[in-house]
């Protein structure tokens, strides 16, 4: 009996226990909805840029640049800065910019001039730039003289047979030596700016020693443009009271006069004027030029006395023409 009671107690105590332990949650299922089908459609986003590694280039080193001497003249007697510039072939402003102190009137005989490198090409007026077909002159065939030191001048008269006038004239004068069968060459430019219509302007070279011995010459013309009728870039000269003298044995011409300035009173004068003195023989053919240049500017209707020589480089001396020319 004490057994069965025990054993009661025991299953009770059991019962208790499981009874008063707490009922484990039930977690509701959640009720899935159907969803709409939904097309994705690729994206291709940037991909990331690779920096790259700049290697700095290498800076071509410039060559050097040759820069070309100068060279001194010592005048000697007779000469003047337009012969000496034709002599260097360069442009005689050239040679006035690289001699300011030195004044084109009063050379002194043994003075140094300094010569600058020549130019290959003409500077000629921006505002007119050259046309692929220069204007028609008329050239002649070269007069070419040899000198004594081995060298050779060249001459031509050029003829403007327009009824225009003609501004930036160049031509190349050549040379073709009959020996060697090498050609030389040399640009040259008149003495003046414009070539009037009907008009004539010499052109000169110099072909330094050593020149050929024997040689046929040839010209070629570069550059010429016409003038505008209504430009006023030149202005009206004339040359009055002119004198010329050529020397007994013909080598040498002295000559002087007046320049007149054209025009009414009022308008505007020249800031320079400018003389040429060409040289010609028996048969009509340019054996000098020299050229003079005022120092001073000239008012409308008024007179500027000049005066210089000219010298020829060949045969005696025939005749000499006066050509003239105002800038404003």
């Amino acid at each position: 009996m004490a057994c069965m009671k025990k054993l009661f107690l025991s299953v009770l105590t059991v019962w208790l226990l499981t009874a008063c332990q707490p009922s484990a949650s039930v977690i509701p299922t959640p009720t899935l909805r159907p969803v709409s089908a939904v097309t994705l459609t690729p994206y291709a986003g940037p991909l990331p840029a690779a920096t790259p590694s700049l290697t700095p280039a290498d800076t071509p080193t410039p060559l050097p640049t040759v820069t070309p001497t100068p060279r001194l003249h010592t005048i000697r007697r007779g000469e003047d800065m337009f012969g000496i510039a034709l002599f260097y072939g360069i442009a005689l402003q050239d040679l006035l910019t690289a001699n300011p102190t030195v004044n084109p009137y009063a050379l002194r005989i043994g003075d140094q001039l300094i010569v600058p490198a020549a130019q290959s090409t003409p500077t000629l007026d921006p505002r007119n730039p050259p046309s692929p077909t220069p204007v028609g002159l008329s050239l002649p065939r070269p007069d070419c003289y040899p000198t004594r030191d081995g060298g050779v001048w060249c001459f031509a008269m050029l003829d403007n047979p327009q009824p225009f006038d003609v501004e930036g004239i160049s031509v190349v004068f050549r040379l073709y030596d009959r020996i060697t069968g090498e050609i030389l060459s040399q640009t040259a430019f008149p003495p003046l700016n414009r070539l009037p219509a009907g008009g004539q302007i010499p052109v000169a070279v110099f072909f330094p020693p050593p020149a050929a011995l024997q040689f046929d010459a040839g010209l070629e013309l570069l550059t010429a443009l016409p003038i505008p009728p209504e430009s006023r870039r030149y202005l009206n000269t004339e040359i009055i009271q002119e004198e010329i003298r050529i020397s007994a044995d013909g080598l040498s011409a002295g000559v002087s006069g007046l320049v007149r300035l054209g025009g009414e009173e009022g308008e505007a004068g020249a800031a320079g004027v400018i003389v040429v003195a060409v040289a010609l023989d028996d048969q009509e053919r340019v054996v000098g030029v020299r050229r003079w240049e005022s120092g001073q500017p000239l008012a409308t209707g008024q007179n500027l006395p000049f005066e210089m020589q000219v010298y020829t480089a060949a045969d005696p001396i025939a005749r000499v023409v006066l050509l003239t020319e105002g800038v404003p």
